[in-house]
């Protein structure tokens, strides 16, 4: 598993730098060998088991799971708004960090319930979920233009 996780990072470094200079080689090699190496500190020694993620998609209900797609629809103009402001009007536009109260939808997998409102909340143009404390049971967004709407992508 660790050589698949290199032979892969090494392939992206190679066709991102596009170049043969041995040092750049040299650099990508030791890069994905670091990134192989974190990636099999951080998964589960049973394995990625699909399973875990489907029952957090069940228990979220598709309903909520297809609220973060119009998201990208509405997030997409509120971006180009501000690179208007931005650039033509020269205004400044500040992000902003948010952090709310998170409840997980799904008793099944806490651990595939999180992974799937990461990557669902970070799906918008607007917003990236930087983590979720499930101690505190936080969520931390970050926000290039803020908004109201809720932080937990699957909230009602």
């Amino acid at each position: 598993m660790w050589v698949g996780r290199w032979l892969a990072l090494a392939t992206l470094w190679v066709v991102l730098t596009d170049t043969r200079k041995p040092q750049e080689l040299v650099a990508g090699a030791v890069v994905a060998a670091l990134g192989a190496w974190l990636a099999g500190l951080i998964t589960r020694p049973a394995g990625w088991r699909p399973d875990g993620l489907m029952r957090a998609a069940a228990s979220v209900g598709v309903r909520r799971l297809v609220r973060p797609l119009w998201g990208l629809v509405v997030d997409t103009g509120v971006i180009f708004a501000a690179l208007w402001r931005q650039l033509v009007l020269r205004r400044p536009v500040r992000g902003s960090l948010r952090a709310a109260h998170y409840r997980p939808r799904s008793t099944t997998g806490t651990g595939a319930g999180r992974a799937l409102a990461e990557g669902w909340g970070s799906l918008t143009p607007n917003r990236y979920v930087i983590g979720i404390d499930p101690e505190r049971q936080l969520i931390l967004v970050h926000e290039l233009v803020r908004s109201d709407r809720p932080l937990d992508p699957f909230s009602d």
